[in-house]
């Protein structure tokens, strides 16, 4: 006779209703909405330039039939199958790029690697485990690939968009749309591909021309006008582009793009008069907004972070948490006076007269290197109120960018807490944090394949506070990074001797 269990019982069916989430405290919103601004073009997981026409590529190209559409599976199946060949043809053609090589990691490098590393291998099986996305590495370009006129923005579509290319320019990638066709690939096949299947060959000839006409709108070649949304969007790419070049003509190679940024934005506005790129000002003060917006954004976020490594290390009630940020903030501030007084004092000068000075970054980096130290990273966020009243025009307006906690929240706050000590500021901050986690867990719970989705990685069971994984430690990105990694592919940027040059300039 079958057992009857009466009330709860354990399953190991049961779908989990607590899932992690990105962006924990919301912060972010205010970077991510500036640089959309300011480099709509190139985002954070843009590796490599050439994938923006093999999309478009694909995406023009209907196996169906000029202007038919296909079911959306297929057209994923084509976008990865094309995006193993590309990897597998850069992985082969890496030595003749030389060191070190701006071509290095195709996206599913790891996996492509290895099945190459066999002599042979089976383009379905691999196009199947390269990527967890259904379409491969398209959903990281999909979006600054609308932006660029490339692809339909129609949701459940892989259509192009209204920016047509010359078939002229696309020769080398057909190969690549071939190759894929195939089984499967050898060593000697993958090199008969060469170069012509290479990421570098972006760089060369009419690609390098076409994608600089796409991303910059200054490209040696003739394309229909394009929409008014997308010249824009080329306009303001090609206006952070001309910055970067100029902030990185003549500096180390090792340079941080942001750090470049910093001394070009943060200089003189008359420098930019002598470099002949006066009407640049403007930008560049919302660049100046924007860096220092994204040295607080980054501060929150390393709180954050440090109090989830505690939470990590052991488990422990809101209350114990709150001392432990406190202890840390006393340690940091060397005695437990008033906070707020002690944040003033401690200050380091961030003006040179009427000049406003860039120390954010300096005490998120000492030394070149993250701080995890809690005292610091308030200063940094103390800072922010500071710069409420210092910036103006197109600095303070990218400054105030609506997001969570921003400069107004801090200047309330701390106008709240003028009574406070260094400890009870830290046991307020902590409670702070943790409450301003759960409400933007609880702005994102859904529903989802029929059950309700939490999406944090910070848990409370009864009093105690525990974390499923680990919280991000990056500092929010500003895509510089990805913007210089193209304009080297496209032979804007070189390293000479000991320094960066620019190779060609943006008109």
């Amino acid at each position: 006779m079958p057992a009857v269990v009466v009330g709860p019982a354990w399953s190991t069916e049961a779908v989990p209703f607590v899932d992690k989430g990105r962006f924990p405290l919301g912060v972010e919103s205010a970077t991510l909405s500036n640089v959309r601004r300011l480099v709509p073009l190139v985002n954070m997981g843009t590796a490599h330039a050439r994938y923006y026409l093999l999309h478009a590529v694909l995406a023009a190209d209907s196996p169906a039939g000029p202007g038919e559409v296909i079911p959306l599976d297929v057209a994923f199946e084509r976008v990865r199958r094309a995006e193993v060949i590309l990897a597998a043809a850069s992985l082969r053609h890496a030595s003749a790029h030389g060191m070190p090589s701006l071509y290095r990691n195709p996206h599913g490098a790891r996996v492509v690697a290895a099945e190459l590393a066999q002599g042979v291998f089976d383009i379905a099986e691999v196009a199947e485990s390269y990527s967890q996305q259904n379409g491969g590495f398209l959903s990281v370009y999909r979006g600054v690939e609308i932006s660029a006129g490339l692809l339909d923005p129609a949701d459940g579509t892989f259509r192009a968009g209204p920016v047509s290319l010359p078939e002229s320019a696309l020769a080398a990638l057909r190969v690549v749309l071939a190759a894929a066709e195939e089984e499967c690939l050898t060593d000697t096949h993958v090199d008969q591909l060469l170069p012509d299947a290479c990421i570098c060959r972006a760089g060369t000839g009419a690609e390098a021309e076409l994608l600089s006409e796409i991303l910059f709108g200054c490209g040696d070649v003739e394309l229909p006008v394009a929409p008014k949304p997308v010249q824009r969007a080329r306009m303001r790419t090609a206006a952070t582009a001309q910055l970067l070049l100029h902030a990185l003509e003549g500096a180390d190679p090792a340079i941080t793009p942001r750090a470049a940024m910093s001394g070009i934005c943060f200089d003189d506005p008359t420098r930019l008069a002598d470099l002949g790129v006066a009407h640049l000002t403007n930008w560049a003060l919302s660049w100046r907004g924007t860096l220092l917006r994204n040295a607080s954004v980054t501060a929150w976020r390393w709180l954050w972070w440090w109090l989830t490594e505690e939470i990590a290390a052991r488990p422990r009630s809101r209350e114990e948490i709150g001392t432990a940020l406190a202890d840390a903030l006393v340690k940091g501030a060397g005695r437990d006076g008033n906070a707020v007084e002690l944040l003033s004092a401690e200050l380091p000068p961030h003006r040179d007269g009427a000049r406003i000075l860039d120390v954010e970054d300096r005490l998120l980096y000492p030394d070149g290197t993250a701080t995890n130290d809690p005292w610091r990273l308030l200063q940094v966020i103390m800072l922010g109120v500071n710069r409420l009243t210092e910036l103006d025009g197109r600095a303070w307006h990218a400054f105030i960018e609506s997001g969570e906690l921003g400069p107004s929240y801090v200047r309330e706050w701390l106008a709240s807490a003028t009574h406070m000590s260094v400890s009870e500021l830290g046991r307020d901050l902590a409670d702070r944090l943790l409450r301003q986690a759960k409400e933007i867990s609880r702005r994102r719970i859904r529903w989802e394949a029929g059950r309700l989705r939490i999406p944090t990685r910070l848990r409370e069971l009864g009093d105690v506070l525990d974390l499923a994984g680990q919280e991000g430690s990056v500092a929010p990105g500003l895509r510089l990074d990805r913007l210089r990694q193209i304009l080297a592919e496209l032979g804007y940027l070189t390293v000479s001797g000991e320094t960066l040059a620019v190779s060609r300039w943006l008109p």
